[in-house]
């Protein structure tokens, strides 16, 4: 079934309804606004691209006013540097504001045209070009298709021979920023070499952390296939790349070393870590370099800090694609530290989601495996996360995949889920998410040996197949 198209408007028009308000009715602009936001809001009209504040009198916003004097400054030879900071400062804030503004800016007064224009020819001043690529950065969020291949090629060009720890930075967050969800732009930063240049700006500040967690952040952009207007991306040839020609396994893992001490950082750089794990191989060689030690000393030292958490059990779960990784992980401290991150987190729904997703992966098509899970006490601790998690449809998801992989080979685990009443938790949860949880609910229930309806989508009436 098609989904429903959605209605919108253009600002012009939201514009004059609210100025029809004020003039016609004789509202006061801030009453005259809300009436019209809900006028369109009981129409279903969509209002995420409309700035919903009330224009001047000559019907512009203060965003599209700046853009415009941005245009006429770009071609005033007269303008100072000064002047081009004091209006660059001005559009950030509003850029800031929402994508609406951002977007509008873009759409009806060519901003990131302008914006670039003055990146380009502001670059020998480093405190103007700091703030020039601020403001690019500001407006491009959320907008990937502003960067052109020769903007993307002009950032490339500075990164890295970069001199100024500011500028290395916004290089970094652009790339990111111009990569997230847009495809065109990934292909440009490869084909022009931008994977050794991000790594090679990283390693050259590798002691200042903001930096490396952009570098990070940049390489994860192409690792992604976010761009939904591309039937098939190549996130996985571009994974490749960076771990096969670029070794960046190896160069990024000497950050987590590096920077133990340092929680956020390391869940950048486990989070950049385990979107590299696309092959098998891959999971052994982070094993081989002592990346599931690491792991077990991040745990050890950070159980407190839940993001870290929740990332070092992500990279668990990545590396978990290996056979011979999983035996190892079973075998190590990692286990118990799971265990325990289950048991410290257990209000934590996304940490608790973590812990199931990585047991799934460490238990499957592993008799052993299950048995050493289910001697830690693991079976309570899942049921009660179920129980307080009753509304989180991805933490009920992945506890049913981890009963069924627990009982499916070694049908003596069955017991104490059903002793601590899995079956009514499942059959719950099954109720509340419907079609969301149907699958891995009725699996689970399955496994465990309960009754449950299973329904065949095409049974065989003993008719022959016509062919054309």
């Amino acid at each position: 079934m098609a989904a429903p198209q959605v209605k919108v408007i253009t600002q012009e028009t939201f514009d004059s309804v609210v100025r029809e308000n004020i003039d016609d009715f004789e509202m006061e602009p801030d009453e005259a606004l809300k009436d019209t936001i809900d006028q369109f809001e009981k129409q279903k009209v969509s209002l995420s691209m409309i700035i919903k504040s009330v224009a001047n009198e000559d019907g512009d916003h203060h965003v599209l006013c700046l853009t415009k004097q941005l245009s006429k400054l770009m071609d005033n030879k007269e303008a100072t540097n000064d002047d081009v900071r004091k209006l660059m400062e001005e559009l950030r804030v509003e850029f800031d504001k929402g994508i609406s503004y951002r977007y509008q800016a873009s759409k009806t007064a060519q901003a990131g045209e302008f914006v670039f224009k003055a990146c380009v020819q502001n670059k020998e001043d480093a405190d103007t070009f700091t703030v020039c690529l601020k403001t690019f950065a500001s407006l491009i969020t959320g907008q990937p298709d502003l960067v052109s291949p020769d903007g993307i090629k002009f950032i490339l060009s500075l990164v890295e021979d970069c001199k100024h720890l500011d500028h290395a930075f916004l290089y970094l967050r652009i790339l990111k920023l111009a990569c997230t969800a847009c495809e065109n732009n990934r292909a440009v930063v490869v084909e022009n070499k931008g994977i050794e240049s991000i790594l090679k700006c990283s390693e050259k500040y590798k002691d200042h952390c903001n930096v490396v967690k952009e570098a990070c952040g940049a390489l994860r952009s192409l690792t992604l296939d976010d761009d939904v207007r591309v039937a098939f991306g190549k996130a996985h040839d571009y994974t490749k790349e960076i771990v096969n020609t670029h070794h960046g396994l190896e160069r990024i893992f000497v950050f987590i070393k590096d920077h133990e001490g340092n929680p956020k950082l390391a869940s950048e750089v486990c989070l950049t870590l385990g979107k590299m794990m696309v092959r098998s191989e891959f999971c052994q060689q982070m094993v081989d370099m002592g990346g599931l030690e690491v792991i077990i000393r991040l745990l050890q030292t950070h159980m407190e800090r839940p993001v870290l958490v929740r990332q070092c059990l992500g990279l668990i779960k990545a590396i978990g694609g290996n056979d011979e990784v999983k035996r190892v992980t079973c075998r190590s401290k990692a286990l118990d530290l799971m265990i325990t991150a289950l048991g410290e987190h257990i209000d934590s729904p996304s940490i608790c989601e973590a812990v199931f997703f990585a047991i799934t992966t460490v238990s499957l098509r592993n008799p052993i495996h299950c048995d050493f899970i289910m001697s830690k006490g693991f079976a309570p601790l899942l049921i009660e996360a179920m129980e307080r998690h009753k509304h989180h449809c991805g933490l009920q998801k992945q506890a049913c995949r981890a009963i069924r992989n627990l009982v499916v080979r070694t049908r003596n685990h069955k017991t104490p889920f059903l002793e601590l009443n899995a079956e009514k938790l499942i059959r719950k949860a099954r109720t509340k998410h419907g079609k969301d949880l149907e699958d891995e609910g009725k699996a689970a229930l399955r496994d465990l040996d309960l009754e449950v309806e299973l329904r065949c989508p095409w049974t065989n009436t003993h008719k022959t197949l016509e062919r054309d």
